[in-house]
């Protein structure tokens, strides 16, 4: 997704931060889990790419994600039926 929105590169000196909510009893609970997450995104994107990216635990996050795909797909239909 990062790459997708070209926030795996830093164009200029330019500090755009990226946040990944993530929702899970392991990532909430287990705190070398997040370390680990952290040093992966380090050893794939960089030092200087990864300082811009924020790892956040979001509560409920399947219940968010699917509020907001519906919310995206009825925005979808009206332009569909325009």
């Amino acid at each position: 997704i990062l790459k997708k929105l070209e926030r795996d590169t830093v164009k200029d000196g330019e500090k755009q931060k990226s946040v990944v909510a993530l929702d899970g009893g392991l990532y909430e609970h287990y705190s070398k889990f997040s370390t680990c997450m952290e040093s992966a995104l380090k050893e794939l994107l960089g030092e200087e790419v990864s300082d811009n990216i924020v790892i956040e635990h979001s509560n409920d996050g399947s219940g968010i994600g699917a509020a907001l795909l519906a919310a995206s797909h009825s925005q979808y239909l009206e332009v569909e039926e325009s």
